[in-house]
C-alpha cells in the first residue's frame, strides 16, 4: 500500500475507533477527583528559532495558546486501571479525560472492565503514557509524573503502577537500578492487566520543566560541574526505530570528525554512560531524535545545540528543552526527504552545517 493510502486507511480506521468508543457508557472524571494540589503556567509566545518544519511551527503556535498544568488528583472512588493508556473506568463505566493526553484517547479494553480483576491495590500512582517506551517520553512525560509525586510528599509507601510496555525498556531498568523511584516500590501492570485500585492518584505535571530535570539528576546522581568540554555528534544507528538515515552520512561523520567532534552512538551505551558522557558535553549534535534528551544531563554547564531537521516532521521539543536549561540552540534543515515523512532519509547540507560549526 502506498504512504499516501496507508495513512488515509489509518484515519479513516481511527475515526471508526472514536465513533465507537463514544457509544461505551462514561462517567465524569471531574466528579470523582480531588485536587491536591493545582498549579498552572500561563500561555508563552515563541516563534522558535529560524529553521523548524512546519509540524513543529504549528506546535508551537498551539502551545502558545493553552496553560500548562501541574496538578495531583485523587481519585475518590474505588476504580479499575485500563493498561494501554492509564486510562480508568469506575463501574465498568469509562472515564474519559483521566489519561495524561485527553485528545489521543482510545481503544480501551472495555469489555475487561466489567469483570472482577485478578490483582487490586489499596492505592497507586498511577504513571501510564501511551509513549513510555520512548526514551524521550520516558524523561519528559514518566519521570515529570514522578517527580512531581516526590515533591509534594505523596506518602512512600503508595507504590508507582507502571505498565509493562514502559518497565520492558532497557533505559527503565536502569533507570531503577540507578535508585530513579527511590524507595517507593514500583508495581508492573500486564500489557492486557487490568487492575483494581481502591485510591488512585493521577498526576499531571508541566511540560519540560527545569526542576524536574534537576529531580532526576540528582536521584540519577549525575556529575556536577567538571569543565570537560567534549563535542558529542549524535549518531541514529542502523536499526534505528524511526529510520531518519542520512544518505551522505559518511562526509557527515568526516566534516563532524574536522571540528573535534566524537561521533556516537547512544543505543550502544548504558543509561549510566550516557549520564557521563553528556554530562561532560559542550556542543551537542544531532538528527531530531530521542538522543538529544541526554543533554538534560549537562548540569549547570553552559551547552550549544545543534538539530538537524527533516523538512517532512519533527517537533520543537528539544529547542524548547535546550531553552528551558539556559542553552544556546542552533538548527539546520536537511533536504531532498525520501519516504514516508516520519522516517524520510535525507542529506545533510554540508556548507550550512559547516558554517554553523565555524560559528561555535
Amino acid at each position: 500500500m502506498s504512504y499516501p493510502l496507508r495513512d488515509e486507511f489509518h484515519r479513516a480506521r481511527k475515526a471508526v475507533g472514536r465513533t465507537l468508543d463514544g457509544l461505551w457508557p462514561r462517567a465524569n472524571f471531574a466528579d470523582v477527583t480531588t485536587a491536591l494540589t493545582d498549579q498552572q503556567h500561563a500561555p508563552v509566545r515563541d516563534a522558535g528559532p529560524e529553521f523548524l518544519p512546519v509540524q513543529a511551527r504549528e506546535f508551537l503556535e498551539h502551545w502558545s495558546t493553552v496553560s500548562d498544568r501541574e496538578a495531583i488528583l485523587r481519585v475518590d472512588r474505588p476504580c479499575t486501571v485500563d493498561p494501554k493508556m492509564g486510562i480508568l473506568f469506575s463501574n465498568g463505566r469509562v472515564m474519559w479525560g483521566s489519561s495524561d493526553i485527553p485528545d489521543r484517547e482510545r481503544n480501551p479494553r472495555f469489555f475487561s472492565h466489567l469483570t472482577k480483576p485478578k490483582r487490586s491495590l489499596p492505592a497507586a500512582i498511577l504513571l501510564h503514557h501511551f509513549h513510555g517506551d520512548n526514551y524521550f517520553h520516558f524523561f519528559l512525560y514518566v519521570l515529570s509524573k514522578a517527580a512531581v509525586a516526590e515533591r509534594h510528599g505523596l506518602p512512600v509507601e503508595i507504590p508507582f503502577l507502571v505498565p509493562e510496555k514502559t518497565a520492558n525498556t532497557r533505559f527503565f531498568q536502569q533507570a531503577m537500578d540507578l535508585g530513579v523511584f527511590g524507595a517507593r516500590p514500583v508495581v508492573i501492570q500486564g500489557r492486557k492487566e487490568t487492575i483494581a485500585v481502591e485510591q488512585a492518584y493521577v498526576i499531571r505535571a508541566f511540560f519540560c520543566h527545569k526542576p524536574y530535570f534537576d529531580w532526576v539528576c540528582d536521584r540519577l546522581d549525575v556529575p556536577g560541574p567538571s569543565g570537560s568540554n567534549r563535542r558529542i555528534f549524535v549518531m541514529r544507528g542502523q536499526n534505528a526505530a524511526n529510520g531518519r538515515a542520512f544518505r551522505n552520512q559518511d562526509e557527515v561523520n568526516a566534516l563532524a570528525e574536522s571540528f573535534g567532534f566524537e561521533l556516537v552512538d547512544p543505543s550502544n551505551l548504558s543509561l549510566k554512560e550516557q549520564i557521563d558522557l553528556f554530562s561532560q558535553a559542550s556542543v551537542v549534535t544531532g538528527a531530531h531524535g530521542a538522543a538529544l534528551t541526554n543533554i538534560l544531563f549537562r548540569r549547570r554547564l553552559p551547552c550549544r545545540i545543534i538539530e538537524l531537521f527533516s523538512p517532512t516532521m519533527g517537533s520543537p521539543h528539544y529547542y524548547m528543552l535546550a531553552k528551558e536549561l539556559g542553552f544556546a540552540y542552533a538548527s539546520l534543515m536537511t533536504l531532498n526527504p525520501q519516504g514516508r515523512a516520519f522516517t524520510a532519509s535525507t542529506e545533510v547540507d554540508l556548507d550550512g552545517l559547516k558554517r554553523v560549526f565555524q560559528n561555535l
